[in-house]
């Protein structure tokens, strides 16, 4: 993958946490930033902020990647108005916490909606635009808990594990096709994340988080050298790589962990 400069790049959930990071890194790096997010105030925030820097004015869509009709319309603009885009970063994504059998319907279908359907969507939407011009980056957010099981995250775990399996098949699909892909899987990541999908704060806020900005630079690092897979979490990796190495040892391990996690107080 070339640098990012004049590169169009289409940030899913671009309207706080790690997409905002993502798009100012970029922004920082002279490429030509496409914002979309269902909060279209959080989005004209973002792009005040670019320009008000010295960036690029970026191209501003709300959309909700949940909605066919809605991604096909910001890809739509994205092709009419600048030609099609180079990158897309799919970050847009949601979480639940809670057992599965006590979770919503509504919380089941936003949250496949989104994790998995809004990314299927956009990778729809944007791929045939590379394919065209020859060229190309698709960029997943993942998490290590695609490949780590966590109790009561259960429905989360599984849109991600499916997220690695798109990523990980397309990389074989597209490697002789000019279009490349990158895998990220971060831990936690101090952002408004956690709180929107109701983690209790009491149990898991001891546990070690890396900084949003910090993180966002990792993963542009990585799409311009073409790495595939990036885990920017040292703790989350050692787990991985525990499970994949002694998968029977790591599953008693982390049923034991998440009990002594389940154990902890929350905060009211």
């Amino acid at each position: 993958m070339p640098q990012l400069r004049d590169q169009v790049v289409v940030v899913t959930g671009a309207s706080s946490g790690l997409g905002w990071h993502l798009a100012c890194g970029l922004a920082r790096r002279g490429a030509r930033v496409v914002l979309s997010a269902r909060r279209g105030l959080r989005l004209a925030q973002l792009a005040a902020q670019i320009t008000d820097a010295g960036g690029p004015a970026p191209l501003v869509v709300p959309a909700d990647v949940g909605e066919w009709t809605q991604v096909e319309e910001l890809g739509r603009r994205v092709e009419s108005e600048w030609g099609g885009a180079q990158v897309l970063i799919n970050n847009a994504g949601r979480g639940a916490y809670g057992r599965l059998e006590e979770l919503p319907f509504s919380t089941v279908e936003e949250l496949v909606s989104t994790n998995l359907l809004g990314t299927v969507y956009c990778t729809r939407a944007f791929l045939p635009q590379m394919l065209r011009q020859g060229r190309g980056h698709l960029v997943f957010i993942s998490s290590v808990l695609g490949e780590l099981p966590a109790a009561e995250h259960a429905l989360y775990c599984a849109t991600k594990f499916a997220l690695n399996g798109l990523a990980e098949s397309l990389d074989c699909e597209l490697q002789s096709r000019g279009v490349g892909v990158t895998l990220v899987e971060p831990g936690l990541v101090e952002t408004e994340f956690a709180q929107v999908s109701a983690r209790p704060a009491g149990r898991f806020g001891r546990l070690p988080a890396k900084a949003a900005p910090a993180v966002a630079e990792r993963i542009l690092r990585a799409v311009e050298r073409g790495q595939f897979r990036l885990v920017p979490d040292e703790l989350g990796w050692m787990g991985i790589c525990f499970k994949r190495h002694f998968p029977r040892t790591a599953r008693l391990f982390l049923r034991a962990a998440f009990r002594r996690v389940l154990r902890q107080p929350q905060k009211t």
